[in-house]
C-alpha cells in the first residue's frame, strides 16, 4: 500500500532592515526536502550580511490559528568557540555554508502555522533580517 506524504504550501516574505538593490539578499535551500514525518540533511545558506556577524541569535515566533506559542531564542554565534564557519563573517563578505539538521517526525494538526524568524546580531543588537512565512498543512494519514 502506497502511503501519501502530508502536503503543505508555504508563502514567505523576507524583510531586510536597510534598502538595497539586491534581488535575492538571502538564499535558504534544504537538501533533501524537509518532510513533516522527520528529516535529516543540510540547510544550504547563501547570504551577504549588512553588518559584521559577531554574536548571532534567532528569535523564533510560532502561532497556530489564533494561538501564539512562547518566543524561542536560539543562539547561533556566541562570539567565541563558535561551531559555524560563518560566525565572525564581516560586513559584505559572502556567506556560503551548509548546516546539518535532523529531527524525528512531529504530528502536526491540520491548519495554518505562521512563523517568524528574526536574525539579531552585534553590540548593540540590530536586526539582520526577518523571515516571515506561513505553512498551510493538510495531513493525509490514510
Amino acid at each position: 500500500m502506497h502511503m501519501k506524504m502530508p502536503t503543505f504550501q508555504y508563502h514567505n516574505n523576507l524583510f531586510i532592515p536597510k534598502k538595497d538593490n539586491m534581488k535575492v539578499p538571502i538564499s535558504i535551500d534544504p537538501k533533501p526536502c524537509i518532510t513533516l514525518k522527520g528529516s535529516r540533511g543540510y540547510l544550504h545558506l547563501s547570504y551577504i550580511p549588512r553588518r559584521d556577524i559577531k554574536k548571532l541569535y534567532f528569535k523564533l515566533y510560532l502561532s497556530f490559528n489564533s494561538m501564539h506559542f512562547p518566543m524561542r531564542k536560539e543562539v547561533i554565534c556566541r562570539g567565541s568557540d563558535d561551531v559555524y564557519s560563518f560566525c565572525r563573517a564581516l560586513k559584505g563578505e559572502t556567506v556560503n555554508t551548509a548546516v546539518s539538521f535532523s529531527y524525528k517526525g512531529i504530528r502536526f494538526s491540520k491548519g495554518q502555522y505562521r512563523c517568524v524568524a528574526e536574525a539579531v546580531s552585534g553590540d548593540p543588537e540590530e536586526m539582520l533580517f526577518c523571515l516571515n512565512f506561513t505553512i498551510i498543512h493538510h495531513p493525509d494519514f490514510n
